[in-house]
């Protein structure tokens, strides 16, 4: 998934649980990915071969960190649970759209619905066809969704 749609879960959580500021929520959303551009830029990683970011144990072990950290520096219990929540949706939402998400390392299964290659959307190949317009209308679907959350309970907060 884009970081749009990433975006949205950080934009909806902040609903439940407003002790920490926005930014945070946005940042944990998108962690993965931000590791990822690092590593690709360090050679790490590339598209297709991402077991340091995209893996499923690596999620894992980002979300508790991310939750542990979160916790080191607020000391709010609640809010380092739902960073770690928030870390790893972005595997889950990946899950969805991706059918190539590794276990772990080595010649591990790939898991993923593929929903991206269901539409007929090709990250190699971008177009604009059906494929690509659906993905597109998903994402900011749940962006609008995300945001519109986040702006109904700030409203909520300033009534109360």
């Amino acid at each position: 998934m884009s970081p749009t749609g990433h975006l949205a879960i950080g934009f909806a959580v902040k609903r439940w649980y407003s002790k920490l500021p926005l930014i945070w929520y946005l940042i944990g959303a998108n962690i993965i990915d931000i590791i990822y551009i690092v590593l690709t830029v360090l050679g790490i990683e590339s598209f297709g071969n991402n077991p340091w970011t995209h893996s499923l144990l690596m999620a894992v072990i980002y979300a508790n960190v991310g939750g542990l950290l979160t916790y080191v520096i607020s000391r709010q219990r609640n809010s380092s649970i739902l960073m770690g929540i928030v870390i790893f949706s972005h595997w889950l939402l990946d899950f969805i759209v991706w059918d190539n998400l590794p276990i772990a390392f080595g010649k591990t299964p790939l898991l993923g619905l593929g929903l991206y290659n269901m539409i007929g959307f090709n990250i190699n190949a971008i177009q604009f066809n059906t494929g690509l317009i659906i993905a597109t209308s998903i994402e900011l679907i749940l962006f609008i969704i995300g945001v519109y959350l986040y702006i109904k309970s700030k409203k909520l907060r300033k009534v109360l």
